[in-house]
């Protein structure tokens, strides 16, 4: 038991090492990459990625958006550089990670948030069984949350290894324990935390100095379509935000960020399976 508390607190009392991935190389300033940074944890991340002193590439789908949230950036960090990077993470033709990589290739990048992410849903109805969905909307769903991340990956790692060191963020869901009515983007979310845990492994084999982290969030508020005001379980995406960033250098491949999130997750894993499923269906 005391050991079981101790490996529970233990990343909540390590400092944070994400200072080491800011250095410059040829006096280039250090970048990192945000994508789905239009809004919720991945504009909270590019804030708090600027505030820490990374200039930050922004990616999205949506150009107005994007450029909104550059002038904001902009305003509230005037001493850092900010770029545009538009791509439908939906979209993962080869030719796609080809461009971006040769899009990024004049920055002297070593961060890669892996924010991107969501369920694009075509209906209003956004809890569903199996049988309710469209192929496209689990197509959609499956490259948005896993295909993408791995292209993207495959595509920017020798700039990273090239870089080092680099840290690899990557923000999963607690979806990814087997949630009901969510089950391609709860396997998807799965699948990108296994990713996490192989890569990981690797960069450890082959000697590269790559750090990869893997983050659980549960429900956080200011994100698109939450915007109930922030309580103890539930928090803002710039608390969320905050709460990731400490967490680099914890030691951990898998990590859930925020410690009121990671007690949820304790209580859940006590509970009888009967329970759970009871549960399920009165939240459901």
């Amino acid at each position: 038991i005391a050991f079981a508390i101790i490996d529970f607190i233990l990343p909540f009392l390590r400092p944070s090492k994400l200072h080491r991935y800011l250095h410059s190389n040829n006096s280039q300033p250090a970048w990192a990459l945000v994508t789905g940074a239009s809004d919720g944890i991945g504009k909270a991340l590019a804030h708090e990625l600027a505030a820490n002193g990374f200039n930050v590439v922004i990616h999205g789908r949506n150009p107005a958006k994007l450029e909104r949230v550059q002038r904001e950036l902009e305003a509230a960090h005037p001493s850092r550089t900010f770029r545009i990077l538009i791509a439908d993470a939906t979209q993962c033709a080869p030719d796609v990670f080809k461009d971006i990589a040769n899009r990024l290739s004049d920055i002297h990048l070593t961060v890669l948030v892996n924010n991107a992410g969501g369920t694009p849903i075509s209906s209003e109805k956004l809890f569903k069984t199996m049988d309710e969905y469209s192929h496209k909307e689990i197509a959609d769903t499956v490259a948005l949350n896993a295909l993408f991340p791995t292209m993207l990956w495959n595509a920017l790692m020798p700039t990273l290894v090239s870089n080092g060191p680099a840290l690899l963020l990557v923000v999963g869901s607690l979806a990814a324990n087997g949630l009901p009515l969510v089950a391609p983007y709860g396997s998807s979310k799965s699948y990108l935390r296994t990713l996490s845990e192989s890569v990981a492994q690797e960069m450890i084999m082959t000697g590269r100095d790559i750090e990869v982290l893997h983050v659980g969030m549960g429900e956080v508020t200011g994100v698109s379509g939450i915007w109930t005001p922030p309580t103890f379980f539930l928090p803002h995406a710039t608390t969320a935000a905050r709460a990731i960033l400490r967490r680099v250098g914890c030691g951990r491949v898998h990590v859930v960020p925020y410690w009121p999130h990671a007690l949820q997750m304790v209580g859940l894993g006590f509970l009888p399976r009967p329970l759970k499923m009871k549960i399920f269906r009165n939240v459901m």
